[in-house]
């Protein structure tokens, strides 16, 4: 990755030129390490929930605690990277590193980040607040009151005064917590929750410290997102665990086949038992953490040429209190394979129901694409266009329908401006777009402007949210003549409710399908701007197949509810093209959908047309003229669909049990079109 792409949070030219010195507030001698200091607390009575603090059983652990630096020179400009298993005391960890530099370098201003606040004040009440609390230095400084008036405290949840220094828990899902304090170290955990972008713009809080020393620490979820992502940006420390192989073995690299089962075959090991054994040299591993850290990436590797990084992969082969067997228990039983590579092995894994599109799905579609004559455009009419803003930057594609009944794209743009709704002003009389769905925040104002200028052919997301009936609500449906008092409220209703989830994954299967089709994704060049930088790509390729490709479908199980909740999750990056796309599609819906008349079905009604009897028996009263229309008009049902399987009764869309006779949804797409 070019250098350059951090200058926005490390912009070494900003450094505080003058040397930070000791102060009397400090309360640990220049010389002393990190692990010679925690294990003098553990001699003197340090507690880890309650429990004696020790690392006499945890050998590759030590290797962390051994790595910390031990001066300001030391510290200066690292990146120290640690994508583990779960409950391997790693928290832990971060925590004495956080009161460690905060005594030494003292004054010094840390931040430690989660992706939620509730996460952040836990972590402070919980975690580090019962650790400070039998380092009786450490806890006096944080007793210490600011004033003679002020009676003695433990601080606020959120900010932890530890004499001159200041510990702070913040979280990466407020605009405000992560642009307001100025750092001068920084710890990232749970950065599985937390997105790439996000964590950039934290660590512009490091830009006027001569410091500048990050940690970061997570279970990792998804290959090349959240810890992995920067983990591959280091030198990859891998423990390779002793035994008669030259070198020893990743114990990781060889699972299952690294755990076996021993009735008696295996001399000197337990019997009855799983066990650790190299399936290399079939040696029986009595201890796993025996052994060594090697660096995968030999070469040290730096950022800018200054910041270095370094980054350890940990399992839970390396714990002292799981077991081989529970291990392979847990792969065993495992009904989210996900969690079980996330938690145990401390490994990402993608599973290709979460993340539906891949590469591959989409260079095809752009080959049916082309295949059909599909190229990029330059205007058109009654075309269908969906917007992600983002403040100054809104992303654009625009669809058209083809003869056969397919989507194709047809204009695709990333719009940078300080007000990008004058470019989405001319795509809407460029390509005559009949309906837009743009996403209503964070400019909301704009937005809503953006839609005045276009009245009842732009539509704002006022919600997203669960719809167990259907996938769409639509504003206007609940308004009448008599409710339309002024122009305002008369733009106001036209807005619309997603499930979100519904949504997305409808607009994904179409990928799947080849229902949506694209022209030459390598055809199609635009100037777009990535971290400050401007430069020109095939924007088609490497922005919007990307983003498709960055979109996670997940349904997970929550606990305290009983219940399993629908998400979609954004996959390292924010796929700002995925959700215009996906808006896009909602538009779609809206010129194919409410044109059409749902109505009654009886048992009298013919498989393909409504005959004049049916129409008046069903809807008595109606004007000859309209029974006419209505009679001749072919059934909008889901027998007529494309996604109706008429050998399982199912909308493969929705995931739906359906009747060949019940009515349309907004989806509907007639099965004759294609």
């Amino acid at each position: 990755m070019p250098s350059s792409e951090y200058d926005v949070y490390f912009d070494l030219q900003q450094q505080v030129l003058s040397k930070h010195k000791l102060t009397e507030d400090a309360l640990i001698d220049e010389s002393v390490t990190f692990i010679d200091w925690c294990e003098d607390l553990a001699a003197k009575g340090l507690k880890v929930d309650g429990i004696p603090f020790s690392l006499d059983d945890r050998p590759a652990l030590r290797y962390l605690y051994e790595i910390i630096p031990t001066s300001i020179e030391e510290a200066r400009h690292k990146l120290l990277i640690v994508m583990k298993g779960a409950q391997l005391g790693l928290t832990v960890w971060e925590m004495l590193v956080f009161l460690y530099f905060s005594l030494k370098f003292s004054p010094c201003k840390l931040g430690s980040y989660v992706p939620d606040r509730s996460l952040a004040a836990y972590k402070s009440s919980e975690r580090f607040l019962p650790i400070i609390r039998t380092v009786p230095d450490a806890y006096q400084k944080l007793l210490k009151s600011p004033s003679d008036n002020k009676k003695t405290s433990e601080g606020n949840v959120l900010t932890r005064n530890i004499g001159a220094s200041k510990v702070l828990f913040l979280w990466t899902s407020g605009k405000v917590s992560t642009e307001s304090y100025p750092l001068d170290v920084l710890g990232f955990d749970e950065v599985q929750g937390m997105l790439v972008s996000q964590m950039e713009t934290v660590m512009e809080r490091l830009s006027a410290s001569e410091v500048g020393y990050v940690m970061m620490l997570s279970t990792a979820k998804w290959p090349d997102a959240d810890i992995h992502y920067w983990y591959q940006r280091g030198n990859q420390m891998q423990f390779h665990t002793k035994c008669d192989c030259e070198g020893g073995v990743v114990l990781d690299e060889h699972f299952p086949d690294c755990i076996q089962y021993n009735a008696s075959e295996i001399g000197g090991a337990p019997e009855n038992k799983y066990i650790y054994v190299c399936p290399v040299c079939k040696v029986y591993i009595e201890n796993a953490q025996v052994g060594e850290w090697k660096a995968k990436v030999k070469e040290k590797i730096f950022i800018l040429d200054d910041v270095e990084v370094v980054s350890i992969h940990m399992p839970q082969f390396l714990s002292a209190t799981v077991t081989p067997g529970a291990i392979i228990s847990s792969y065993n039983t495992a009904t989210d394979m996900q969690n079980f590579y996330n938690r145990k092995l401390g490994k990402p894994y993608a599973d290709p129901s979460q993340i539906p599109i891949s590469l591959d799905i989409m260079n095809r579609c752009a080959k049916d694409g082309m295949e059909a004559g599909v190229v990029w455009e330059k205007s058109g009419k009654g075309y269908y266009m969906g917007i992600d803003q983002m403040g100054q930057f809104n992303v654009v594609i625009i669809k058209k329908r083809l003869e056969d009944g397919r989507q194709a794209a047809v204009h695709v743009e990333a719009i940078y401006s300080d007000d990008p709704f004058v470019r989405c002003d001319e795509l809407m009389r460029l390509y005559g777009v009949a309906i837009c769905i743009v996403e209503s925040l964070p400019n909301y104002n704009d937005a809503k402007r953006f839609a005045g200028r276009f009245v009842g052919r732009v539509f704002l997301v006022s919600s997203y949210g669960d719809i167990s009936d259907d996938m769409i609500k639509w504003g206007d449906t609940r308004f009448g003549k008599a409710d339309r008092k002024t122009d305002e409220e008369e733009r106001d209703r036209y807005t619309v409710r997603l499930d979100q989830y519904k949504c997305m994954q409808t607009s994904m299967a179409r990928f799947v399908n080849r229902h949506c089709v694209f022209p030459d994704a390598k055809s199609l060049t635009q100037e777009v701007v990535e971290k400050g930088i401007r430069k020109t790509i095939t924007i088609c390729r490497d922005m919007v197949f990307l983003h498709f490709t960055k979109t996670a479908l997940v349904v997970e199980r929550d606990e305290e509810q009983k219940k399993f909740r629908r998400k979609v999750v954004k996959v390292g990056i924010d796929p700002h093209f995925s959700y215009a796309n996906m808006l896009c599609d909602v538009a779609w819906a809206r010129a194919h959908g409410t044109t059409q008349f749902i109505l009654p079905v009886g048992d009298k009604v013919d498989d393909e047309k409504m005959s004049t009897e049916t129409v008046e028996e069903a809807m008595p009263g109606l004007p000859k003229d309209v029974v006419s229309a209505i009679s001749q008009r072919e059934r909008n049902t889901c027998g007529s669909c494309e996604s109706y399987d008429p050998e399982v009764g199912r909308c493969n869309a929705r995931s739906f049990s359906v009747k060949a006779r019940d009515p349309a949804c907004m989806m509907h797409v007639e099965a004759e079109d294609f």
